[in-house]
């Protein structure tokens, strides 16, 4: 039996066995898990297992990396923001006692050709939408009251991927992954193919390490790091807008020609 074949018949005993609303609220769960806290959790124990190899592979000095008591209160805010969001879902499918599902709970599983079209769909749709979010988030009317929350942490670790008001956690982190795919009306195994590589990329990009260039993490950090720099995720928006560079925002000093 080939892979799809397998799926198709994985697929067809869970939503045959259970509810609709349980296995949405469950895939959910395990995306949230798998995808963001397993590996952000691994990327902390190399700084508690490897010490040697992390200081080599630091994309800031060890001198500016967070405290212990800093990383703690990170994580307990990180994990806030998954659980109301798990909660919210929660108190949605519950109402209509799990019945019924808000995504497509289609019993065909997608072809391997569709999952690339909506992952390719996803990550263009991505990159779009949170880079104007992010920008606008940056507005010095909008940055002190909640952006400014996540920048708390100049040299980033990867739960501070998560790390966000809670505004901003709906706006910036949860929206421009699902929503596109889900106006889209991608099958639910899609979404969570695709929020499952953007919540592993997530935690990369906040990692604060270099020994993985893809995602480039070197982007991320130098965003903390400056501030006014590099607002999208894969580089696409801020190089049509030329935000890729440190001092993009700065007057160009006119060059006076100096007569011999």
């Amino acid at each position: 039996m080939d892979p799809h074949s397998q799926m198709q018949a994985a697929w067809a005993h869970i939503i045959t066995t259970y509810k609709p609303g349980v296995v949405e609220f469950m895939g959910i769960l395990l995306t949230q898990i798998i995808g963001f806290i397993f590996p952000a959790t691994l990327y902390m124990l190399i700084d508690i297992l490897f010490p040697k190899f992390s200081q080599r592979h630091k994309i800031q000095d060890a001198r500016r990396q967070p405290t212990r008591q800093q990383i703690q209160h990170c994580i307990k805010v990180c994990l806030y923001n998954h659980v109301w969001i798990l909660a919210f879902h929660f108190v949605l499918t519950s109402i209509r006692g799990f019945n019924h599902a808000h995504l497509n709970l289609d019993p065909t599983v997608p072809s391997l050709t569709t999952f690339l079209v909506d992952f390719a769909f996803g990550l263009l749709a991505r990159e779009i939408s949170f880079y104007y979010i992010h920008r606008a988030l940056h507005h010095p009317r909008i940055y002190v009251h909640i952006h400014k929350m996540h920048h708390k942490y100049a040299t980033p670790v990867a739960f501070t991927a998560e790390y966000a008001h809670p505004v901003e956690h709906l706006l910036a982190n949860v929206l421009p992954i699902t929503l596109p795919l889900y106006l889209k009306g991608a099958h639910f195994l899609s979404i969570m193919a695709f929020s499952l590589f953007e919540l592993w990329e997530a935690a990369a990009d906040h990692s604060g390490y270099d020994f993985l260039k893809l995602p480039p993490a070197e982007l991320h950090g130098l965003h903390h790091e400056k501030f006014r720099v590099n607002y999208g995720t894969i580089g696409l928006m801020d190089w049509l807008h030329g935000t890729d560079r440190v001092g993009w925002d700065r007057p160009k000093t006119k060059q006076v020609k100096i007569a011999e």
